[in-house]
């Protein structure tokens, strides 16, 4: 049981560092995408409930320690959309292609109408705020649907050696 935490905490440190050190450069319109919402999602749909919630809680305060102005923010964020996505995806089949489709477009839509809560309370609701919240939505769905089929693609790799004696 501690290999598994073990395990999916060791893929957010993963996704963490490349968040911090990759996602700036691909940065549009001063809106840097958040890749941790697609390790999120995959977290959910290939381990238990509790194992996800803890691991997304651990590198949600990872990362809410670089961004000081809103500690605590990611954290709680991640927490509840491990409950949110685990209850949407329990009435569908765990190889659905649409199910996970639709918990990704979910996520990153929850993740998105929380920030903009958030930043619009804590700096005010104005159309740039709102321009910037859209391209942010549509920027993450795009690299998480990326980045999700990329990982559930890597997970289902075999490797097979065969040594051929002459």
């Amino acid at each position: 049981m501690l290999l598994k935490y073990l395990w999916a905490f060791l893929l957010g440190l993963v996704f963490l560092y490349l968040q911090l050190l990759l996602m700036p450069s691909v940065a549009i319109a001063q809106v840097i995408p958040n890749i941790l919402l697609a390790w999120l999602i995959y977290n959910i749909w290939s381990r238990p409930l509790n194992v996800a919630c803890v691991s997304s809680f651990l590198i949600g305060l990872m990362y809410d320690a670089t961004l000081p102005g809103t500690f605590g923010m990611n954290a709680m964020v991640f927490v509840l959309l491990c409950v949110l996505v685990d209850l949407f995806r329990k009435p569908f089949e765990i190889d659905s292609v649409v199910a996970r489709m639709l918990t990704l477009a979910i996520g990153n839509l929850v993740y998105t109408l929380i920030s903009y809560l958030i930043m619009g309370m804590s700096f005010g609701f104005d159309g740039k705020l709102t321009n910037l919240i859209v391209i942010g939505f549509a920027y993450n769905l795009v690299l998480s649907l990326a980045a999700f089929w990329l990982m559930t693609f890597l997970s289902r790799l075999e490797i097979h050696y065969r040594h051929d004696k002459i």
